[in-house]
């Protein structure tokens, strides 16, 4: 499998108030190749709403000699899995998750819990709150508790129980 993901020309800037931040595209281009039995495309886009990107557009083509693009083969792929894959390679550095700990270990460390959360919010992670535990080397069910010590320090927007939120608005 092969993914090639094209930036485009806006920048979203995502971090607490007062705390570190980090620079994401606001849009992109993803083309997944190699995996049976379509190329995939996806266009990505920053929905200000939501405070996320998300994919705006998919387009599967079906390989030379292959299988038409049928609903039935399109379920059985992994495409969340394929995106926030993606999103995470491209976006955070060869060390991942723990590469924004050690960036900003002379920061306050609620905060950075609090910059990670926003953004794996941002990269639509399906558990945000356990990836501020996995950056930190911790069981992922310490991260809620994390997140809630950055919400109650003022870090963070409210949010509702079992829903992320990275909207500041």
């Amino acid at each position: 499998m092969q993914i090639d993901v094209r930036p485009g020309r806006g920048r979203i800037e995502i971090g607490p108030p007062g705390g570190p931040t980090e620079t994401i595209p606001a849009a992109c281009t993803m083309d997944i190749t190699d995996i049976q039995p379509y190329d995939i495309r996806l266009k990505v886009e920053w929905m200000e709403e939501h405070g996320k990107l998300a994919v705006t557009q998919a387009t599967f083509i079906a390989l030379p000699g292959g299988e038409p693009v049928r609903l039935p083969l399109i379920s059985r792929l992994a495409l969340a899995d394929l995106f926030h894959r993606a999103l995470e390679a491209e976006l955070l550095t060869t060390e991942g998750w723990q590469g924004i700990v050690e960036k900003y270990a002379d920061h306050d460390q609620v905060a950075v819990d609090a910059l990670i959360y926003l953004l794996s919010v941002a990269m639509d992670s399906p558990k945000p709150s356990a990836t501020v535990a996995i950056a930190r080397g911790l069981s992922p069910a310490s991260g809620p508790k994390r997140v809630a010590t950055a919400r109650q320090a003022g870090l963070l927007p409210p949010t509702h129980p079992g829903k992320a939120s990275g909207v500041t608005a």
